[in-house]
């Protein structure tokens, strides 16, 4: 066998040793330190087992049940039918959208700390002529032992932090909820929070203006809305 096959070998067998050991042993394991073998971008994790967050049925059942009593029949009410109650997610797709807002937060040198999912909703749902209810989510970096909603997208562009505040403001929205005081100093006495219309369709519905370097943002959302009674 040539030479140069035997190191291509060698190299190949060292390649897979490693995988298998940082899978199964290093529940640390972080491939960036075999960036030699690994594309750019690349993040793995072991399972530690059963984590903190996870849910027993008791408390599932007790926030299921208050949702039942405190918020369908104001909603319903307000809105004249029954609002989204699950946002699904693909969950192959959500990765994907992990590793690439982790990958742009490292290169503007930003910790991930946690995710935020936001309440929006949703106009016009599946030409219903309803809103619904829907979530986006954007990364958090911690500041002044805060969670901050942070762009991961126009940090890595712009080299700095920039925060999800700072770019809702440039497109014409007042993010308000990091304080109390904020919110109670910048809430509308009708609660309706319109972001600034960019342009209108004849049916009133807002629509973005086409896509350039400022309008693309690290948010996700592009969930499977499962309204009752939407068809």
């Amino acid at each position: 066998m040539k030479k140069t096959n035997l190191l291509q070998l060698l190299f190949l067998t060292l390649a897979v040793s490693f995988a298998v050991s940082c899978e199964k042993t290093d529940s640390k394991c972080d491939c960036d330190d075999w960036r030699s073998q690994v594309p750019e971008g690349t993040f793995c994790y072991s399972d530690e087992g059963r984590t903190k967050e996870m849910l027993n049925y008791k408390e599932i059942v007790e926030m299921l049940s208050n949702y039942d009593r405190t918020r369908i029949a104001p909603i319903e009410k307000t809105l004249g039918y029954e609002d989204t109650r699950a946002n699904t997610f693909d969950f192959a797709q959500f990765k994907k959208y992990l590793a690439h807002v982790e990958n742009m937060s490292k290169k503007a040198n930003i910790e991930i700390t946690g995710i935020s999912f936001i309440s929006t909703a949703k106009e016009n749902h599946n030409n219903t002529g309803k809103s619904y209810s829907s979530l986006i989510y954007i990364p958090t970096t911690t500041i002044n032992d805060k969670q901050i909603a942070f762009d991961p997208v126009q940090s890595a562009k712009q080299g700095k932090l920039v925060t999800f505040k700072e770019m809702l403001a440039k497109h014409g929205y007042k993010w308000i909820y990091n304080t109390k005081e904020e919110f109670e100093k910048g809430k509308r006495d009708d609660y309706n929070y319109n972001i600034r219309v960019l342009k209108e369709n004849k049916a009133g519905f807002m629509y973005a203006s086409p896509l350039n370097d400022e309008s693309l943002s690290g948010a996700g959302n592009q969930a499977n809305l499962e309204p009752p009674y939407a068809n």
